[in-house]
């Protein structure tokens, strides 16, 4: 026989060997928590990771309810090292706080187990709140674009766009002028048919005006216009255009005029318009020449932009203003480095809404009331100065200044002042010894002949379009 501590260590070490392994059975499936609403918040124990999607998952497989906040149809909160927040509310508004065995129980049972057999625990409850963890999940999270129809502030904000064009267009008259892009690389006017007498414009003044001076809408139109392109639209015009006062009218309200109501003259205007369709298939494969940049323009107005552009042609987006550059699409009236670069290169700087007007138009049309002249009165100023020279353009702002030197800390960079001084006829050297204008902060011993001014004085000049004073823009010793 075995002595009674033999026998009591024997039964100790039966006690402790752990019973076979039990399979689980399987999922019965179903909707067996139709009844439940639950709220799921599963955390690992150091705050970090978020395991709450995977119940949720299971839950809502079971027909389970599974809310996104904790509201008062909640009946049941999955708790797992949660937020001592949610476990109050739970606890103060009597709601079943469960854990995850609960939901997992249910799941291979399938059935709805009782609530009480697998209670939540908060091992962080009786913590003081000075100590709390707090939790910052560190898991990437799904990517989802941003859209009008699920982000409320980009949807304000397309809201509020259209609000603003919306009003905009009843300011205006329907018969916008057209620019259209000929094969030739240029920009030629269209205006539209005189209807309605005695309604037209400011705009539609200015523009007949600059038509019969001879004075080109943009500087990527060609200076003169041939005699033969000039017959051909006119004839076009009268072809097409055959139209009654009425009917013309009716026409510009509803949209484009329709086939039927040319009078006759289609066929001929097949004919004379073939030239010109044969050479832009020619030029549709080509890339176009002149740029388009924009400066201070926030990214769902550049993705507008974009989309313009690529659905109307004619212009090759850039990132800095350059040599093809032609139009400076300002979302804000800053003075920007593009900004003032596309103003002493004669460039159109115009407002965000010129794109949104050609998008409504279907076509780009006149910039003339999208300038933003009032924020650069500079602009229009140097833009004639670049169509009325002959050959390759340069302004005359430094022409009768010194030579200049444009230190290496100057802000803006060194490269930017001298394009910008350069294009304005002035002089820069590489040589300090030649120079007698020092451009930015230069250390150590300074020239008495020579002046030494901050770069405001370039910026401002130009900005103003005239040679501002000095005095104003000295470098302090």
């Amino acid at each position: 026989m075995l002595s009674a501590p033999l026998r009591q260590a024997r039964g100790f070490a039966a006690a402790r060997v752990p019973p076979p392994l039990m399979e689980a059975p399987e999922t019965l499936g179903g909707p067996v928590l139709n009844d439940v609403v639950a709220y799921v918040e599963v955390w690992s124990a150091n705050g970090t990771e978020n395991y709450s999607k995977t119940f949720t998952n299971q839950l809502v497989d079971m027909g389970a309810k599974v809310s996104k906040t904790f509201n008062k149809q909640v009946t049941h909160v999955v708790f797992k090292d949660g937020y001592q927040s949610t476990w109050d509310k739970a606890r103060k508004r009597g709601v079943k706080l469960v854990s995850v065995l609960w939901v997992e129980k249910c799941r291979t049972a399938g059935a709805h187990i009782d609530e009480s057999l697998f209670p939540a625990a908060n091992p962080s409850e009786h913590l003081s709140s000075l100590i709390k963890k707090k939790r910052k999940c560190m898991q990437p999270k799904d990517f989802i674009p941003k859209t009008p129809e699920n982000d409320k502030r980009l949807q304000r904000k397309f809201e509020k766009m259209a609000k603003q064009l919306q009003q905009q267009k009843t300011t205006l008259d329907n018969d916008v002028p057209v620019l259209l892009f000929e094969s030739n690389g240029s920009l030629v006017y269209s205006p539209t048919v005189k209807i309605c007498s005695g309604r037209h414009s400011a705009m539609e003044r200015r523009l007949q005006e600059m038509k019969e001076k001879r004075e080109n809408l943009s500087p990527t139109s060609s200076q003169m216009i041939e005699k033969s392109d000039d017959n051909t639209v006119k004839s076009l015009c009268e072809a097409s255009l055959n139209l009654s006062h009425d009917t013309l009218c009716s026409g510009v309200k509803s949209g484009p005029v329709k086939q039927d109501v040319l009078d006759g003259s289609w066929e001929s205007f097949k004919d004379l318009n073939k030239p010109h369709e044969e050479s832009r298939k020619r030029e549709k494969g080509q890339k176009p020449t002149r740029t388009l940049v924009m400066t201070s323009m926030p990214s769902e107005k550049q993705s507008v932009v974009v989309q313009v552009v690529n659905r109307l042609k004619g212009f090759s987006l850039a990132r800095e203003v350059c040599g093809s550059t032609t139009h400076v699409l300002a979302g804000a009236p800053r003075r920007t480095l593009n900004a003032l670069l596309g103003i002493a290169r004669g460039c159109w700087i115009l407002s965000f809404e010129w794109v949104l007007w050609s998008l409504e138009m279907g076509h780009w049309i006149s910039e003339e009331p999208f300038e933003l002249s009032n924020y650069f009165p500079a602009a229009p100023l140097f833009r004639q100065e670049r169509l009325s020279s002959a050959g390759r353009y340069q302004g005359t702002l430094f022409a009768d200044q010194p030579t200049m030197f444009i230190t290496p800390a100057s802000s803006p960079p060194r490269a930017k002042l001298g394009e910008l001084v350069e294009l304005c006829g002035g002089r820069v050297t590489r040589s300090p010894r030649k120079a007698s204008i020092f451009i930015g902060p230069r250390p150590g011993k300074k020239r008495a002949a020579a002046m030494y001014l901050s770069e405001t004085w370039i910026l401002d000049s130009i900005t103003q379009h005239k040679v501002c004073a000095p005095e104003s823009h000295l470098l302090l010793p």
